[in-house]
C-alpha cells in the first residue's frame, strides 16, 4: 500500500506538476498511446481548469480508456456528451495513492464533486 500524504505537503505545486506529460486531447486516438502501468493523471477543460483527477494501482490506459469511451467516472461521462472539450495528462507512478491526494488537495478539485466512493471498485 501506498503511503497518505499528510494534511502539510512541503513539495510546491510546480515541481509536482513538472513530473506530468503534456497535455493531449481526451479521445480515444490520444487514450491509445498510454502505458499500461499504474498511475496518475488529470482531465481538465480545455481552459486548464482540472476537472477530474484520478489514478490506477494498476493501468492507467485501462482507466482513462473506460473514461473516453463513457463507461467510467458518470461526470466525465456527462462532459462528453455535451461534447465538452477535454483535455488530459498523466504519469507512471508508484505510489498513485500518494500522487492522487496530493493533485486534488493542491488543484482543488474536491470541490467539483470528484469523490473516491466514485472510484470503481475493481481498481483497488
Amino acid at each position: 500500500m501506498g503511503e497518505w500524504v499528510s494534511a502539510r505537503c512541503t513539495e510546491p505545486i510546480e515541481h509536482l506538476m513538472s513530473i506530468f506529460m503534456q497535455r493531449l486531447p481526451f479521445d480515444p486516438a490520444s487514450v491509445v498511446g498510454v502505458p499500461r502501468a499504474p498511475g496518475v493523471y488529470i482531465i481538465r477543460l480545455r481552459d486548464g481548469t482540472p476537472f477530474y483527477i484520478g489514478r490506477s494501482r494498476r493501468d492507467i490506459h485501462e482507466r482513462l480508456w473506460r473514461h473516453v469511451t463513457g463507461t467510467g467516472s458518470r461526470r466525465v461521462m456527462e462532459a462528453l456528451s455535451r461534447h465538452e472539450p477535454l483535455e488530459f495528462e498523466y504519469q507512471e507512478m508508484i505510489s498513485v495513492e500518494q500522487a492522487e491526494a496530493m493533485l486534488i488537495r493542491e488543484l482543488g478539485t474536491i470541490r467539483l464533486g470528484n469523490l473516491r466512493r466514485e472510484t470503481d471498485p475493481a481498481d483497488w
